[in-house]
């Protein structure tokens, strides 16, 4: 046993406040980075197949996730626990979460965590479409990921649900619409050419 409670309630209090407190509430704010980043920079690298994949995964992890927050709502660790105080909640990516929630937050939606679904499955279409955007959308999917649990917004199981989730939306839409078969190069001129 790691813990007395809750990982969702411990970890923020047990960590180095100020370096972990940044990094993880900042890597919570990138969601929103994440889903608008993954179709658009796509889409303007003239990748519009692959950004409409991304858009599938997405769509396909959101609905995946509001059917439970439907049937089932659970209220996450933001609302069932005191919330941490002190260095903690005055790092500037931590004002900047707390003040965002303050203007409307979701009660029930905790279980599975769409932050992880969506990140997850936008990160797996963005990678397999582009390698280099891929692997930076990886360290914030990762970081994201614990700074749920981190941050006190979800359970440990909301999380990892979520990350299965997302893998399973991003295989779904690979499946539903495959990238298309690359189109071999153009012989260069007097190669294949016969004058």
């Amino acid at each position: 046993r790691i813990f007395r409670g809750h990982a969702a309630c411990e970890l923020i209090r047990r960590s180095p406040p100020v370096v972990a407190s940044g990094l993880f509430h900042f890597a919570y704010f990138s969601y929103y980075a994440i889903l608008i980043g993954g179709p658009v920079l796509l889409g303007l690298a003239g990748r519009r197949d692959a950004a409409r994949r991304v858009l599938l995964a997405m769509m396909l992890a959101f609905v995946a996730c509001y059917i439970p927050f439907t049937l089932w709502p659970v209220a996450g660790p933001y609302f069932a626990f005191p919330h941490p105080t002190g260095a903690v909640r005055q790092v500037w990516s931590a004002r900047l979460v707390y003040a965002s929630l303050a203007q409307g937050s979701s009660i029930g939606t905790a279980f599975p965590s769409s932050h992880v679904a969506v990140t997850t499955a936008v990160t797996l279409s963005v990678w397999s479409a582009w390698r280099r955007l891929g692997g930076v959308f990886a360290v914030f999917a990762v970081l994201l990921t614990l700074g749920v649990v981190y941050c006190q917004m979800h359970y440990a199981i909301d999380a990892t649900v979520g990350l299965v989730i997302g893998i399973a939306a991003w295989g779904t839409a690979k499946a539903l619409a495959p990238a298309p078969a690359p189109v071999p190069p153009l012989p260069h001129a007097g190669e294949g050419a016969r004058v």
